[in-house]
């Protein structure tokens, strides 16, 4: 009898504390990026080397710099101030190819949840 008492009063104490304990829900905080499959992959792992400074930009090409010093620019405003103190995308206007572009436009998009404009 006193066995069954206790299971039941601790029945009775984790039922009702245990909402309490774990709260109404879980906050979600920002989440992880969903890192893309196929051939969305490839662009994103490129346009991460690029970000994290992994692959070597190109020589100078003057008629690419002002076009990308704008993109650049706009992306190195949408990281998050941390972010800012690590890495200058500016830096690389002019000394990317087209694909490596829209790769490090690609993966900033994903990785920080940045909207881009219509190029």
């Amino acid at each position: 009898m006193k066995q069954t008492s206790i299971v039941l009063i601790s029945f009775f104490f984790l039922s009702f504390y245990t909402p309490i304990l774990l709260g109404s829900g879980g906050f979600s905080g920002g989440g992880v990026a969903q890192i893309p499959q196929g051939k969305d992959r490839e662009k994103f792992h490129l346009g991460k080397a690029i970000y994290n400074q992994e692959v070597e930009p190109g020589t100078l090409d003057k008629s690419k710099e002002v076009e990308q010093s704008e993109r650049l620019d706009y992306l190195q405003g949408a990281i998050p101030n941390s972010e800012k103190k690590r890495v200058n995308l500016p830096d690389l206007a002019g000394k990317l190819s087209k694909d490596q572009l829209e790769a490090l436009e690609y993966y900033v998009s994903i990785r920080f949840n940045v909207k881009l404009n219509d190029k």
